[in-house]
């Protein structure tokens, strides 16, 4: 978690799903910046006396300015905040629209607050580490990191800002995309290490306020049993001036991956299981060994344009 309180702007026309999100983030010491008008919201942003800025939440469809004109707007004034977008109507359009204009992560309504908080945590951590690690990184031409861990040890925020440190400065994302990529990272690792190396059922996942929540209560459980927590992840980048490559395999006994072949709607619209449909649309390539539990991420060097 963050050590100063960060400042996140939200945007919905719906004032009953602006009060909830508003006090679920409120509850996890956030301070929330709440609007029913993009206008109004933007006006804030580019204010030189409003606080600094750590993420904007907003929903897509609203009267006036919708949440693809928040976004343009955001990011031709402010390349680097993060952008989560919300919708009633979740497609595969949406989707990769969203992405391509720089959004860091894409919502179905209803919600599910539990994973919105979660994203928000992450996004500002991630991006707080980036400014800090950004300066000095200019300059490399070819690099290979190697990570090991149990699974009881693993952390994976911080794994994540080392994967994504290099990437701007060597060509291979922008300020406006990079989110987009550590979170694709992030799903990759978090499958490795719940689905993966503790086996966790993805139906056990419940709201942030339900009365008790069945998946974290095996988190748990799996993370007391050595037999699942000290199974070992590894992860493995390497970056020539073309390629980036990153390599997670963990222990567990895989999956049968001829089933996620290709993105769909259906997939993007769930909840659970929307971590490899997300890879897909963001990887230049992502290729499964034969047995499931190795995943192997690539992002290629763009051409300027």
């Amino acid at each position: 978690m963050t050590t100063l309180p960060p400042h996140v702007l939200l945007i919905d026309d719906d004032v009953a799903v602006l009060g909830m999100v508003g006090d679920a983030l409120t509850h996890f010491g956030m301070k929330v910046h709440a609007f029913s008008e993009g206008e109004k919201a933007m006006a804030l942003l580019e204010d030189p006396a409003s606080p600094q800025l750590d993420l904007v939440v907003s929903d897509i469809n609203m009267e006036g300015m919708d949440g693809f004109d928040v976004i343009n707007r955001v990011k031709s004034t402010n390349p680097s905040l993060p952008v989560v977008l919300m919708t009633g109507q979740a497609s595969l359009d949406y989707a990769i629209r969203a992405m391509r204009m720089g959004a860091s992560n894409l919502f179905q309504k209803p919600l599910t607050i539990r994973e919105l908080v979660n994203s928000v945590f992450h996004l500002v951590d991630l991006h707080r580490e980036i400014r800090m690690a950004e300066a000095g990184l200019r300059g490399m031409v070819e690099e290979r990191r190697v990570f090991h861990a149990a699974a009881r040890d693993l952390d994976i925020p911080s794994l994540v800002s080392h994967l994504v440190d290099r990437l701007v400065p060597m060509g291979f994302a922008k300020a406006t995309n990079v989110d987009v990529i550590a979170m694709a990272f992030h799903e990759a690792l978090v499958n490795a290490l719940e689905h993966g190396s503790l086996e966790l059922d993805s139906s056990l996942k419940g709201d942030l306020f339900a009365e008790q929540d069945a998946y974290a209560t095996q988190l748990q459980e799996r993370m007391a049993d050595p037999v699942y927590a000290g199974r070992l992840i590894d992860v493995e980048s390497e970056l020539t001036p073309d390629r980036f490559t990153v390599t997670i395999r963990d222990q567990g006994p895989g999956f049968d991956t001829s089933a996620v072949s290709t993105v769909s709607d259906v997939n993007l619209n769930k909840q659970c299981g929307r971590g490899l449909p997300l890879i897909l649309l963001v990887m230049d390539q992502v290729v499964h060994n034969a047995t499931g539990n190795e995943i192997k991420l690539v992002l290629l060097k763009k051409e300027p344009r």
